[in-house]
C-alpha cells in the first residue's frame, strides 16, 4: 500500500508536469505572435498584455526549474526548493488547489484593504 500510494502520487505529478509543459508551449506560441504584433507597432489589449507578461515570467522561472531536471538526481531536491521558493514553478505547472489558495489570499488582502480604506 505504501509503495503503491507513492507511485500513484508520482504518476499524477508527472502527468501534471507533462500537461503543464504542453500548456506552456501553447502559451509561448501565442505570446510569440503577440510579440510579433507589438514589434510591428500594434497595440495589445489588457488581456493580451497580461498573457505576454505572464508567459515571459514563466519562461524566466523555467530556467532554474530546468536545472533541477537536467542535473542527475537533483530532481530529488525539487520539493525542498519548492518549499523554500514557492514561486519558482511556472504558472502552468501549478495545480488548481495552489491557484485557489493564491486567489483566496489575494481576495483576503483586497478585503482587508477595502476595510481599511472604507
Amino acid at each position: 500500500p505504501f509503495l503503491r500510494r507513492h507511485w500513484t502520487h508520482f504518476l499524477e505529478t508527472m502527468k501534471q508536469y507533462w500537461l503543464g509543459s504542453k500548456l506552456l508551449w501553447l502559451e509561448v506560441k501565442t505570446s510569440s505572435s503577440l510579440l510579433t504584433r507589438v514589434l510591428a507597432g500594434h497595440d495589445l489589449t489588457r488581456r493580451e498584455r497580461k498573457q505576454l507578461t505572464r508567459t515571459s515570467a514563466d519562461l524566466m522561472r523555467l530556467v532554474p526549474f530546468s536545472i533541477f531536471l537536467i542535473v542527475p538526481f537533483m530532481e530529488l531536491l525539487l520539493p525542498v526548493a519548492l518549499a523554500v521558493f514557492p514561486g519558482m514553478l511556472p504558472s502552468t505547472f501549478q495545480d488548481s488547489t495552489k491557484r485557489e489558495e493564491k486567489a483566496k489570499a489575494t481576495l483576503r488582502a483586497q478585503l482587508a484593504l477595502a476595510g481599511f480604506l472604507g
